[in-house]
Order: structure tokens, then C-alpha cells, then sequence
């Protein structure tokens, strides 16, 4: 019933199943790898389109300029060589209409023709004389141009040859004194043998004219064409609504469109180029030139839709594929994989009934002799080394649990082995003591010990070498002898002479102990102390600046047994405090590895002059905790203040 309770647990995580990642792995790597390679290939070809429609819109473009151009360079020369034979008739005023109407005649693409003499050079004529042919429909008829209503010296076509002497092609108008149509004139200066211009010679081309060809320049269904005059009126446009009065600029400010402002204003500069110009929300393609020697130019809009259409169909059509192809490839990669990964799956059932505590449950078997097969060994390896390896543990935590139990025992014991401060009180009320010890593990090596006799007081505090269980049996070995050697050496060296020889002895594992000893006569104030390796304590208090006590440095108990120790004396004042600590205390370290030092701990004694000793144990303890802050405890930590009392 468990085995089949976890089977269907694991068959419900469909979602978190390793055939299922491994194949949105292989969907995602596969997919990755087809949106670069689209993505890619798509822009190559994007490039290619371009650079190709590029290159057959400008041969359109190049062709449709050549046919305008050629059509107004036939009018150009039609007028150039009908030039002579107003000059050869120039005195018959009647042979200028002969004139206009062969030129028409000649020229199916002059739809009207003029020479226009200046005021009275046909004094008979009087102020206008412009004899004009123009097409009414398959007839050529004339008739005289000027008059009040019609003051030619007025028009455009008229005045600028005039005035600078050269051919001019006008802007486009509606003429309503001529062929009554939107035209565009070529004007040509006629000059006698003074170099004096006496008449313009014209030729009038319909707008409409220009349209034919500029509908075929049409590479798109969508694309549209326009040609602009010097000033950047409409000569013609695909689109024939276009045609209107209003010039390029105005059509742009009607319609809000600055980039078709910009655009003509390269045009009319006859610039030759490509731009992007976005209309109505489409974007085009536009490729502009300009028509030689008329300051007119042509522009060619293609959509960017109808250019790179048969790539996006291209596109969509590899998409699709690709989609129908990913949902096949992942179908059968999951099954595939999931046929693969079946011994797995049973492998990571047993690792569950493992897991919850059965190590008695089978390994499942596995056919074949491939990895699955070396993971079904490594398996049932691991679940044999696991049962040893938790046979083991329980054996070893249970005796670690026993050792620490020791430790705790003995941790509590060595702290009862030491004496208490309060049990002074008893014996004298002219000194104050406060001592605190705090090993670096359950046990340490520190110690330190203190009685009172005959009115003096005889304290010992000492370093063992070491840490553990050896320097704890050191200290209580010492702790305990310091009583019974005191009560016979009544001196500092004779009690240091006595411990040494007696750690000496038998000192195989070369433990040896630092200690200072001293005997504070509390009448007198007098105090004789031997240093044995010891830090030298610190006597603050009273009216002097905390300082360290001048010891000699003898040797440290246990290493010679006949060395020979000195010893020193001095007076405490009343009031002062004597202030004896291991290098626990000055050699604590931060996270940063800086020691405490001995100047800092000298400084701290200099503001706790009124703290009672007990009070100034308990401030050098957090002194030292906040220094060290998240910096493990390296060494045991010993302090014994005296005070002794005014």
C-alpha cells in the first residue's frame, strides 16, 4: 500500500518531471537557435530586398527623368530652331502667326506657342502684340494674347527672361488668356543684332502631359510618384486628385506632415538621394532626383509593406512550419526521454522510502548495462554505506553527548574549585576582591587563588600552557597546592621556588605554568610579589595615573626545578586598586586581528577610578565583549582586583 501511495505521488508531478525539463530544454535551445538563425537570415535578406529595389527604383527613376528630359529638350529645340525664322520675318507682323501655328503643328507636345513683343515694336500694333497658335481640340487656331485683360509684361514667363536674357521654364499655371489649361511655359529671349531682346519666344506644355510618364514610374501597387516645380508646385502625380493649386508646403502644413516639408526642400535644392517619410501611418521608401536644367525633380514613394512583402510571407510560412514542426519534435523527445529516465523515476521512489527511514526497502533492478545501470549500483552502495555510516553516528553521538556531560561536570567542578571573593568578609574589612574567570572552552588552564592569614593576604593567578582537559589538571593541581606551599613559604619566591619543583618533577609533557604571587600585608599596605613570566599587574586608584607594576621577569613555573626566583616590594596607597589578569585580556583580538593591547586597557582603568572592584570586573568583561564582537574567543580570560580599603 506505501509503494503504491508513492507511485502516484510521483506520477502526479508532471509538472516537475525530468523528462518534461529536459524537453522544454531541448524546445528552448532548438527554439533559441531558429529565432537567431530567422532573425539573421531574415535582416540578410531584408538588406538584400532593399539594396535590390534600391537599384531598380533608381533605373525607373533614371528612365522616367530621361523620357521628361527628352520631351522638354525637343520643345527646347523646336523653339531654339523656329528662333531664325521670326528674325527672317520679323518685318511683317502678320507672318508670326504662320509662325506659332507650325510650331504647334510640329510638336504634338506644345499645346500652345507665343512670341511676345515688347510695348510698341510694332507701332501699328500699339502696346501688346503676341500673335498665339494653340490646340482646340485636333484644330490649331490663333489669336492675339495681349490686351487690357491679359497683360502679359506682367506674367512670369514673360518678365523673368526679360530681365536676365535666358531660357526659363515657369512655374505651372492656370492660363486663362491662352490654352485656358494648368500649363508650364519655356520662354526663349529673342535678341537683335544689339544685343537688345525684343520679344519672348514660347512654347506652353500641358501638366497633364507629364502624368503618362510619371505613371509608369510605378515599381508597387501602393507606391506613388510626384514631380515638384523650382518653387514646389504639383507638375504631376500619380495620384491625379493630388493635382491642386496649393504648393508641396501648404499640402504638408494642411496635412501636418514637417518630413514631406523636408523632403521638398531637398528636392527643390536638386539634391539627389533615399529618405524614410511616413504617411497616413504608413512608411515608404523615397527615392528623389532632380530633371536637368529645369530645376524641376521627381520623386518615387515605395511602401515598406508592399517592398518586403514576400519576406514576411516567407517569414510566416517558416514560422508555421517550424511551430508544427516543435510541438512534433517535443512530443517525441518526451516520450523518447521518458522512456529513458524510467529507472530514475523507480530510483528516486526508493530514495523517498531511504528517506522517510526505510533502509530495508529493494533497489529497484535496472536492465541494460549503460549509466543508469552504474547509478543503480552507486545507489544500492550508498544505501548500504548509510545504514554503516548511521550505525556508526548513533555510536559516536552517544559518546559525545558523554564526553560533553564529562565536560560540563568538570567545567563546573574547576569553578567550584575556585575560591569565592565574598568569603573576605569574613576575615577582614579593610580589602575588597572581585575575580572572574572565563575559559575559552569547557575547561582552561587559567587560575587563580587568594586567602587571608594573619592579617595579610596571599593571591595567586596563573597561565597554564595549553587548553583543554591537560592544562585544567595543571590548574587545579597548582590551585590546590598554592594553600598548603603558602601556609610553609612565607615569601613570594619561597612559595614560587616550591610550586616549581613540584611541577618540575615528572614534567613529561613539558606543561609549564606563568604566575604571579604576592602577600598584601593589610595593615601596612605593603606588598611583596615574584613574577614568574606573569603579565606585570596594573595599580590604579588613589591619586596616581593607572600603571604597570615593574616585576622582574623570572622563568615560568615548571620547566627548571632549581631555579632561583626573586622577588620585589612596594606600598599600596589605600584607596588603590591592584588590578592582576592573564593575557587573555590584553591579547583579545577582533574580527580584524587588532589585540586589545595593554595602553587600552590602561586607558579604561583611568575612568573607573570610582567603580568599586566587582564593578570594574564586570566593565573590563564588556569592554572586552564589545571589542571582539563576532571574533571567537582565543584565550581564557582571568581577572583579580584588590582594593584596598581606606
Amino acid at each position: 500500500m506505501r509503494t503504491r501511495g508513492i507511485t502516484t505521488q510521483g506520477s502526479g508531478l508532471f509538472r516537475g518531471s525530468f523528462s518534461l525539463r529536459l524537453s522544454l530544454y531541448i524546445l528552448l535551445v532548438t527554439t533559441v537557435i531558429f529565432v537567431v538563425t530567422l532573425v539573421v537570415t531574415f535582416r540578410a535578406a531584408r538588406r538584400e530586398v532593399q539594396s535590390e529595389v534600391i537599384n531598380r527604383t533608381e533605373i525607373a527613376l533614371d528612365n522616367t527623368i530621361l523620357r521628361i528630359g527628352t520631351i522638354l529638350q525637343e520643345i527646347e529645340t523646336t523653339i531654339a530652331g523656329s528662333a531664325t525664322m521670326v528674325a527672317e520675318a520679323a518685318d511683317d507682323a502678320e507672318e508670326m502667326y504662320a509662325i506659332v501655328e507650325q510650331v504647334v503643328r510640329s510638336n504634338n507636345n506644345i499645346v500652345g506657342s507665343a512670341i511676345a513683343f515688347i510695348p510698341h515694336y510694332y507701332s501699328h500694333k500699339g502696346l501688346y502684340f503676341a500673335p498665339y497658335a494653340y490646340r482646340n481640340g485636333v484644330s490649331i487656331e490663333s489669336k492675339q494674347l495681349g490686351g487690357e485683360d491679359y497683360d502679359y509684361f506682367a506674367m512670369e514667363w514673360y518678365s523673368v527672361p526679360m530681365n536676365y536674357g535666358l531660357p526659363y521654364w515657369s512655374e505651372p499655371y492656370h492660363d486663362l488668356g491662352g490654352a485656358d489649361t494648368l500649363i508650364a511655359t519655356y520662354s526663349y529671349p529673342l535678341s537683335d543684332e544689339a544685343g537688345r531682346t525684343y520679344a519672348i519666344f514660347t512654347a506652353d506644355i500641358s501638366i497633364e502631359s507629364f502624368a503618362q510618364e510619371v505613371k509608369r514610374l510605378k515599381p508597387y501597387a501602393g507606391a506613388y510618384n510626384f514631380m515638384l516645380s523650382r518653387r514646389g508646385a504639383f507638375l504631376a502625380h500619380s495620384r491625379h486628385e493630388a493635382l491642386t493649386s496649393e504648393t508641396v508646403f501648404e499640402n504638408a502644413v494642411r496635412f501636418n506632415e514637417p518630413e514631406l516639408a523636408t523632403l521638398a526642400n531637398k528636392m527643390i535644392a536638386l539634391e539627389r538621394g533615399i529618405t524614410i517619410h511616413q504617411r497616413h501611418g504608413i512608411e515608404y521608401y523615397v527615392l528623389y532626383a532632380p530633371v536637368a536644367n529645369t530645376g524641376w525633380s521627381i520623386a518615387v514613394a515605395c511602401p515598406y509593406t508592399d517592398i518586403f512583402s514576400s519576406i514576411y510571407q516567407l517569414r510566416d510560412s517558416v514560422v508555421r512550419i517550424f511551430i508544427v514542426g516543435i510541438i512534433l519534435i517535443v512530443g517525441l523527445s518526451y516520450i523518447v526521454i521518458r522512456r529513458l529516465t524510467l529507472p530514475l523515476k523507480r530510483l528516486t521512489l526508493a530514495a523517498r522510502e531511504i528517506a522517510a527511514g526505510h533502509f530495508d526497502s529493494p533497489t529497484p533492478t535496472v536492465k541494460g548495462r549503460d549509466e543508469m545501470r552504474q547509478l543503480r549500483e552507486s545507489f544500492e552502495n550508498m544505501r548500504t554505506s548509510l545504514i554503516a555510516y548511521i550505525d556508526k553516528l548513533q555510536t559516536t553521538t552517544a559518546q559525545k553527548e558523554r564526553m560533553a556531560s564529562d565536560l560540563r561536570v568538570a567545567h563546573n567542578i574547576q569553578l567550584g574549585m575556585l575560591p569565592r571573593h565574598e568569603s573576605t568578609a569574613d576575615y577582614s574589612t579593610s580589602v575588597v576582591l572581585a575575580s572572574r574567570l572565563i575559559p575559552a572552552k569547557e575547561v582552561g588552564g587559567d587560575l587563580y587563588n587568594y586567602f587571608i592569614e594573619n592579617h595579610k593576604l596571599y593571591f595567586i593567578v596563573g597561565d597554564v600552557s595549553g587548553k583543554g582537559v591537560p592544562a585544567a589538571l595543571v590548574m587545579a593541581v597548582v590551585c590546590r597546592m598554592f594553600r598548603t606551599v603558602a601556609s610553609v613559604g612565607r615569601t613570594p619566591s619561597t612559595i614560587m621556588s616550591m610550586l616549581n619543583r613540584v611541577l618540575a618533577e615528572n614534567n613529561d609533557s613539558y606543561m609549564f605554568v606563568t604566575a604571579f604571587v604576592g602577600i598584601l600585608d593589610l595593615e601596612s599596605g605593603m606588598l611583596q610579589y615574584a613574577n614568574a613570566g606573569h603579565n606585570p599587574p596594573i595599580i590604579y586608584g588613589g591619586n596616581a595615573q593607572p600603571y604597570y607594576l615593574a616585576t622582574e621577569q623570572n622563568m615560568a613555573l615548571g620547566i627548571m626545578d632549581d631555579f632561583a626566583y626573586s622577588e620585589g616590594e612596594c606600598c599600596i596607597e589605600r584607596g588603590s586598586h591592584l588590578l592582576i589578569f592573564t593575557d587573555g585580556v590584553t591579547e583579545a583580538r577582533n574580527v580584524d586581528g587588532a589585540l586589545y593591547g595593554e595602553e587600552r586597557l590602561q586607558e579604561l582603568l583611568s575612568e573607573c577610578t570610582a567603580m568599586s572592584p566587582n564593578e570594574v570586573v564586570d566593565t573590563i568583561v564588556m569592554e572586552l565583549q564589545a571589542f571582539s564582537r563576532g571574533a571567537e574567543q582565543s584565550d581564557d580570560i582571568t581577572i583579580l582586583n584588590i582594593e584596598l580599603k581606606r
